[in-house]
C-alpha cells in the first residue's frame, strides 16, 4: 500500500484568522506610532510658533520703548482699530543728531519740541492707509495729517531689505496715564500663531514713562 505524500505532514503557511489577527496587530502598532509622530509634531509647531510669535511682540515693545521713553509728548491715533497708531514728538535734537540738550526756559530746563515720527502696522509698502503686520515708523506733521506720513524704510525695512525687519504682528495698541509726575504710555503687541488650523494669540505689554517730557 502506498501512502499519500501529505499523509501526515505538517501544514504550511497561515490561516485567514491568523493573518486578520497579524493585520490588526500592526494597524495597533502602527497607529500608536503615528499617533506620537503626530503629538512630536504638534508639540513642535506650538512651540516653533509661539517662539516667533513672542519674539515679534518682544521686538516691537522694545522697538518703541527707544522712542516713547525719550519723547517729549504722545498722540494716540485710531487708524482701522480703536488706538492702533502712535505720534511721537522727540526732543529737538541740539547740536548734533539724536544729542537732546535742553535750554533755560521759564525757570526751569525744558527741552525743545523736535520731530514727529509716528508708528503703526502696514504690509510691505508702508502705506499709512493700508493694514498689514510689519511695524513702520513715518516721518509726519500734524499739517495735512494723514497725507503728511511718509514711511520711513531705513527704519522698517533696513534699507530695502527684509532684514531685521518686526513683523507677525497681529495688533498694536496704545494707551496713556497722565495722572503721574510724568506721562507713562502702555503698549501692547499682540501676535498669532496656527497649529492644525487653530489660531492662538501671544500678547505682550510694556509700560513707558516719558522721561523728557517738561
Amino acid at each position: 500500500m502506498k501512502r499519500s505524500l501529505f499523509a501526515g505532514s505538517k501544514r504550511a503557511g497561515f490561516s485567514v484568522i491568523e493573518l486578520l489577527l497579524a493585520s490588526c496587530i500592526t494597524a495597533i502598532i502602527l497607529s500608536s506610532v503615528c499617533g506620537v509622530c503626530f503629538t512630536i509634531v504638534r508639540d513642535w509647531e506650538r512651540k516653533q510658533g509661539f517662539a516667533k510669535a513672542a519674539l515679534a511682540t518682544s521686538d516691537a515693545c522694545s522697538r518703541l520703548s527707544d522712542y516713547i521713553s525719550q519723547a517729549l509728548a504722545v498722540e494716540i491715533v485710531t487708524r482701522f482699530a480703536g488706538a492702533d497708531a502712535i505720534a511721537v514728538n522727540l526732543p529737538l535734537d541740539s547740536p548734533y543728531a539724536k544729542v537732546y540738550a535742553p535750554i533755560w526756559s521759564a525757570d526751569k530746563f525744558r527741552f525743545r519740541s523736535g520731530p514727529w515720527i509716528i508708528f503703526y502696522l502696514s504690509d510691505s509698502t508702508g502705506s499709512y492707509s493700508r493694514p498689514g503686520d510689519i511695524l513702520w515708523a513715518g516721518t509726519m506733521t500734524w499739517s495735512g495729517f494723514p497725507a503728511s506720513v511718509a514711511p520711513d524704510r531705513s527704519w522698517s525695512m533696513y534699507y530695502d531689505t527684509n532684514l531685521g525687519r518686526v513683523e507677525g504682528l497681529k495688533s498694536l495698541s496704545f494707551s496713556v496715564d497722565s495722572g503721574g509726575a510724568r506721562p507713562v504710555v502702555t503698549v501692547t503687541a499682540v501676535s498669532s500663531y496656527k497649529i492644525s488650523g487653530v489660531e492662538h494669540l501671544v500678547s505682550r505689554t510694556r509700560s513707558i514713562c516719558l522721561r523728557n517730557a517738561n
